[in-house]
């Protein structure tokens, strides 16, 4: 038997190795754009927080600031002391707006939508120096839905009741509420009514009285004017009665005068009269006269 040499390996042709060199090219191109996508290679800050539950927290859900996704949740260690550690990993851009007052949350989208990390800005820490790396932010836990649950059920019994003893308190006082309402409207109809009527009379009288006081005012009018020309007419006549009498008064006066003049004389010539005297003799008595 005629032994065979072994076989040589084949090399790989050029072809081979081109093609090879655009898989890794490939290959290297997707998972840069899968990085880029995760925003693996751009620098970041860690930050953590602790808590005493790490229900609903679980790792790589998003930590969004006012809403906007700026991170993720890198790790999540149970602590010797029972506390959960949780590691953030934020973008670097948005490091600014995380500071000392910031505060780290659970929150979730909608009722039944994802679970995430909120983290309140802090806008003081704006122009300030940056939070470093490995900052412990406050965590404060939203409240449970379980407890709001069996919150809202033991409320339910004391809201049945408050309810049923509303509903009672309706059915009692509601129709004589009713009752009353139909009454008042009723007289309230009647009133309405009897102030139209008073109205209208009161109108019709007011109107009568404004025509009569309207004719009193024109016959007080005509009998001013009338007045008035009577007067005028009276002090015309007066003028002129005057003016026809002054002249005879005035003679009257002067005749007066001359009369009293001629008296005054008389009297008191015969008051130097020899016949005084004598009337004066006469009326002594006898025995004065033989003295």
């Amino acid at each position: 038997m005629t032994a065979t040499a072994p076989a040589r390996p084949r090399r790989p042709g050029p072809q081979s190795l081109v093609f090879l060199a655009g898989a890794v090219a490939l290959l290297g191109g997707f998972v840069l754009g899968i990085a880029r996508a995760g925003n693996w290679l751009a620098p970041s800050v860690r930050l953590q927080f602790r808590t005493l539950d790490a229900a609903g927290l679980q790792t790589g859900m998003a930590v969004r600031i006012s809403g906007f996704a700026v991170g993720q949740v890198r790790r999540i260690v149970l602590q010797p002391d029972a506390q959960v550690l949780v590691e953030l990993e934020l973008r670097d851009p948005y490091r600014s707006m995380v500071g000392r007052r910031s505060r780290a949350e659970l929150a979730q989208m909608g009722l039944l939508g994802d679970s995430y990390i909120a983290i309140t800005p802090d806008p003081a820490a704006v122009g300030q120096p940056p939070i470093g790396d490995g900052e412990t932010l406050v965590f404060t836990s939203r409240p449970d839905l379980d407890d709001l649950i069996t919150e809202v059920a033991s409320s339910r019994i004391p809201l049945q009741r408050a309810v049923s003893s509303g509903l009672s308190l309706a059915e009692t006082r509601l129709p004589r509420s009713l009752d009353e309402l139909d009454r008042t409207l009723v007289a309230s109809r009647r009133l309405a009514t009897r102030l139209e009527a008073d109205t209208r009379r009161s109108s019709s009288e007011l109107n009568r009285t404004l025509g009569a006081t309207r004719a009193l005012a024109e016959r007080l009018e005509g009998r001013a004017d009338g007045t008035a020309a009577d007067l005028s007419a009276l002090i015309r006549r007066l003028e002129s009665t005057e003016t026809q009498t002054r002249p005879l008064l005035l003679q009257t006066l002067r005749e007066l005068s001359t009369m009293a003049t001629a008296t005054n004389r008389l009297v008191k010539t015969l008051n130097e009269s020899w016949l005084i005297e004598l009337i004066e003799r006469t009326g002594e008595p006898r025995g004065e006269r033989g003295r």
